[in-house]
């Protein structure tokens, strides 16, 4: 994607076998006529099929599951604990395909948190480690995505089980996890670099792309300069919003 932090985009050209079966119920959700509350509800019967409580509150009247007409919005999805103990939110520019899908899955992990520790003071109505929420939307995403589940909830057709295709998913796997993982690493480091001061205000930009390379092996498609403010372009950079959860989740989810 355009930060380089997965790299799924590029599996149609590395799949090592390119004629066993996908794992993409993108086409069969637009054809079978899904909704943006469809998905929500079956994300919440996942939840609840395992003894766990019922989120539904989190995507009602009241929350913001697709892009409202009119007027712009922060689409970048999350999830929202009002510490009154009984409102809990999504807010998502849900689109009708696969990746949206497991988003629903991920965010309502989040919800399903703030469930369990509702009745808790407000000191302890939160992980004991940052990465913990994110692992645990992640961990349920892991299950949502298996050929397994999809095929059980009629999503998934015409699917062969097979050695060939285990290993093309899991080269998607790796193209979105592992490839994550030195992204996931710099943002933060970047970020602290700049808090610290160890970095002058006129090499932000430049302190940013030698991350990239040294982290990534990535560089940028044109020439940047200290005109430009390239880490910007990440929500959680201009929102001041923490990144390393991030990582230490994709370790703890597996």
């Amino acid at each position: 994607n355009m930060w380089a932090q997965s790299w799924v985009n590029i599996e149609p050209y590395v799949r090592p076998y390119p004629n066993a079966s996908e794992v993409d119920v993108t086409e069969t959700m637009l054809q079978t006529g899904y909704t943006v509350q469809q998905m929500f509800e079956m994300s919440n019967e996942f939840y609840t099929s395992m003894g766990l409580f019922d989120n539904s509150m989190s995507y009602g009247p009241d929350a913001m599951i697709t892009k409202p007409e009119g007027r712009e919005v922060q689409c970048h999805a999350s999830a929202w604990d009002f510490c009154d103990g009984e409102t809990f939110r999504i807010k998502m520019c849900t689109q009708v395909d696969m990746e949206d899908f497991i988003t629903v899955h991920h965010e309502m992990g989040h919800i399903q948190y703030y469930l369990q520790y509702k009745d808790q003071k407000i000191t302890f109505r939160g992980g004991a480690n940052p990465g913990f929420h994110e692992a645990v939307g992640d961990t349920i995403a892991l299950s949502v995505a298996t050929p397994q589940h999809l095929q059980k909830i009629g999503l998934l057709t015409d699917y062969e089980d097979t050695e060939e295709a285990s290993i093309n998913a899991l080269m998607n796997m790796a193209l979105e996890r592992v490839a994550f993982l030195p992204f996931g690493f710099l943002i933060d480091k970047w970020r602290w670099d700049v808090f610290s001061g160890s970095v002058d205000e006129n090499e932000w930009n430049e302190h940013w792309w030698n991350y990239r390379k040294l982290y990534q092996k990535v560089k940028p498609p044109i020439e940047r300069t200290e005109d430009d403010f390239d880490p910007g372009a990440k929500f959680h950079v201009a929102a001041n919003s923490q990144y390393i959860n991030y990582f230490v989740a994709h370790i703890l989810e597996f």
